[in-house]
């Protein structure tokens, strides 16, 4: 039980797979702010099983003195910002099955 305390306090930023019924499509990662508009690639993207997961490495933002801004898109145009509240090593989206998940931690 504790392990799993402390490993949801250590995920920073997330995107529900949700938000008010619309499942989520897409993640967009920012290097500073979303005005400036640099979107980061993954740094990786394997396939484990039946899961593809995409992988951004994001600690060099942070030693650079910037910070992360991230937009959760859903179905229907909506989309949502995921405050990345202190610095993190990295971000992931996991898609299995039309069901996708996104984390920073």
């Amino acid at each position: 039980m504790i392990g799993i305390v402390a490993m949801a306090a250590a995920v920073t930023a997330t995107c529900p797979a949700q938000q008010r019924g619309a499942p989520l499509q897409n993640v967009e990662i920012y290097d500073g702010p979303i005005a400036d508009n640099a979107v980061l690639a993954p740094d990786a993207t394997r396939r484990l099983n039946r899961t593809t997961v995409q992988v951004w490495r994001v600690e060099g933002v942070y030693r650079a003195g910037r910070s992360l801004n991230v937009r959760c898109g859903y179905a229907a145009d909506r989309s949502v910002l995921a405050p990345v509240t202190r610095p993190v090593r990295e971000c992931r989206l996991s898609r299995r099955a039309g069901v996708r998940t996104f984390h920073c931690s």
